[in-house]
């Protein structure tokens, strides 16, 4: 019986470091670099860029941590991060939830 109780007690141990240890790994393998910074994640289709102004229209399928429906919205976002992307593209990007939503991070999909 304390044999048993050893061995639950070590996987019920173990079990969160394991989980603990692969959210990050994701489609990319090990390759934490490349992960989306945290916030919403979302995807979809830049509909208008303005880079100087620091603003993206995006038209975006629903973003569950956020409870919002699909929808085509603007975001403010810094220029450095709009580096890289033009309207029509398809993307996955993440969101700083506030009051003034911000996408801090974006990427065109493969």
């Amino acid at each position: 019986m304390k044999f048993v109780l050893a061995v639950i007690a070590t996987i019920g141990l173990a079990s969160p470091a394991f989980a603990q240890s692969n959210q990050s790994m994701g489609a990319m393998g090990s390759m934490d670099h490349m992960a989306m910074p945290a916030g919403a994640q979302g995807t979809g289709v830049i509909k208008k860029l303005d880079v100087a102004g620091g603003s993206i229209t995006l038209q975006h399928g629903p973003i569950a941590a956020l409870s919002w429906p699909a929808m085509t919205m603007s975001f403010k976002a810094k220029p450095a991060v709009l580096q890289g992307v033009k309207v029509g593209q398809k993307v996955n990007f993440t969101i700083k939830p506030g009051a003034t939503p911000e996408v801090i991070a974006i990427m065109p999909e493969m």
